[in-house]
């Protein structure tokens, strides 16, 4: 029984010693920061191990964050980033706090619409008719993450909020929405359906997606909101960091 122990430890140890010289590979620049590493036979041959333990070498630097997979192209060094200690336990817009890439625009779509059962059953109210606003948040004019916005129409007309002003809008639901927020209902879910819900821009070739479902409320704990953001999971992570 020890023997048998003895050597599946060893065999676990084969593809940690594999992770550990990749990763100080990485760190001392053997393998640059965005650059592609090379094929699973070239770096099988040149650490000399076999593919099956490189593979399980790659997804403990995929898990941690230092290589992504990028399907049909191959295996990249993810770039540093500033260390952020600030995850999903405060309120904020989780878009910004989740994703790994650089968010340099954001593109946003209108429209009011008469409410439904599901409409009312999202927001936990009944209301005449909702707002609903479309954002994609782009890097490098690609589209990287999507956000599907539901207020009812009392949101609007308590706050004062002019649709026409889409600049000024904009600035409401990616900032002051949270400032006025007295609390937020957070849900993650794992979904297939952020390509399809971002309609004309796709987000991810792998259509595996992490998906934060917020119910925002005001001081009187009546929703204001309700978002549904779409990361895919290959560029984005989910953090919390409590503190006593």
């Amino acid at each position: 029984m020890n023997e048998i122990n003895l050597l599946g430890k060893q065999k676990e140890l084969r593809y940690v010693n594999v992770y550990n010289q990749l990763f100080k590979m990485i760190n001392e620049g053997t393998f640059r920061e965005g650059s592609r590493l090379p094929s699973e036979p070239e770096l099988s041959k040149l650490i000399g191990v076999s593919r099956t333990t490189l593979r399980q070498a790659l997804s403990l630097l995929q898990d941690d964050g230092l290589v992504n997979n990028i399907r049909g192209k191959g295996n990249f060094i993810v770039k540093s980033k500033s260390i952020n200690n600030i995850g999903l336990e405060t309120i904020g817009h989780p878009v910004y706090k989740c994703m790994n890439n650089t968010i340099d625009n954001v593109e946003m779509k209108l429209r009011i619409e008469p409410s439904t059962d599901y409409f009312n059953q999202i927001l936990i109210k009944k209301t005449a008719a909702v707002v609903l606003a479309d954002r994609w948040y782009k890097s490098k004019d690609k589209a990287i993450a999507y956000t599907l916005t539901l207020l009812p129409i009392e949101t609007i007309s308590s706050l004062n909020i002019d649709l026409n002003n889409q600049d000024e809008f904009l600035k409401f639901l990616e900032n002051n929405i949270y400032k006025i927020s007295n609390n937020i209902l957070v849900e993650i879910k794992y979904s297939t359906a952020g390509n399809f819900a971002a309609k004309t821009d796709p987000l991810s070739d792998k259509n595996q997606f992490h998906l934060i479902q917020e119910t925002i409320y005001n001081e009187n704990e009546i929703p204001i909101a309700s978002n549904k953001h779409y990361l895919p999971i290959e560029s984005s992570s989910i953090k919390f960091h409590p503190q006593k």
